[in-house]
């Protein structure tokens, strides 16, 4: 059986709202296994487990610790993105994950540079992989594959976006994708990611954001699939 793994309650009920409420307290659906059915029929199940890389790896590792008692034979990680400007992704529409990297990971020199941790150190950079797309189910398989990055503090700059996306090469930034990957090859459970992208990387600016229309395509493309099978 899948799990359906979203970070926040708005993320989860923005795409099942017939399943939780959007004001349901936190305490009542973090970490509660919840089913999911269309038509009467099972077809996996979600949870939220938490915004930003330490709780949702937490978080995770709890609940793929009974992977078996559970029946989680896959995850799929469910939520929002920004998109940097270069990506040509556009606001609502929705992607396949493929890689994800620790974008925040490194020291800021003393004129306010970043630097990433893989040039201190002298390593490579370090890239966390979904499991192989064409293993995924169809309606994950059929959608644009992205490369991703993952950051517990978001972009608030144009000049930090800029920045990012030509250190890493990537389309869209999130704060969890990495954990996942992480984890769930720590526990041999193949992973996935899909994301609506709400807004592009920038000067933050909240007007121009569309959350509830990166939300709905979610919505669309995940009830599509379930209904095809």
């Amino acid at each position: 059986m899948t799990l359906y793994a979203f970070a926040s309650r708005l993320e989860f009920a923005g795409v099942f709202p017939d399943v939780i409420s959007p004001d349901a307290a936190d305490e009542a659906v973090l970490n509660k296994v919840i089913p999911l059915g269309v038509h009467g029929k099972p077809v996996g199940n979600a949870v939220i487990l938490g915004i930003g890389l330490l709780e949702f790896a937490t978080n995770l590792s709890r609940i793929l610790s009974r992977k078996d008692e559970l029946g989680i034979s896959s995850v799929v990680l469910v939520g929002i993105c920004g998109a940097y400007r270069n990506s040509c992704l556009s606001v609502g529409q929705v992607v396949r994950v493929d890689t994800e990297i620790v974008g925040d990971l490194g020291v800021q020199e003393k004129d306010g540079s970043f630097v990433a941790w893989s040039s201190v150190s002298g390593g490579k950079i370090v890239r966390y992989e979904a499991a192989p797309a064409q293993k995924a189910p169809r309606w994950v398989a059929s959608l644009r594959g992205a490369s991703g990055i993952s950051v517990n503090c978001c972009t608030g700059t144009e000049l930090l976006a800029q920045t990012r996306s030509a250190l890493f090469d990537c389309d869209v930034e999130s704060m969890e994708g990495a954990a996942c990957f992480a984890v769930c090859r720590v526990f041999d459970v193949p992973a996935y990611e899909v994301r609506g992208i709400s807004n592009l990387v920038g000067d933050r600016d909240k007007s121009s954001w569309r959350v509830s229309e990166a939300l709905a395509s979610l919505r669309d493309c995940i009830i599509s699939g379930f209904s095809a099978g």
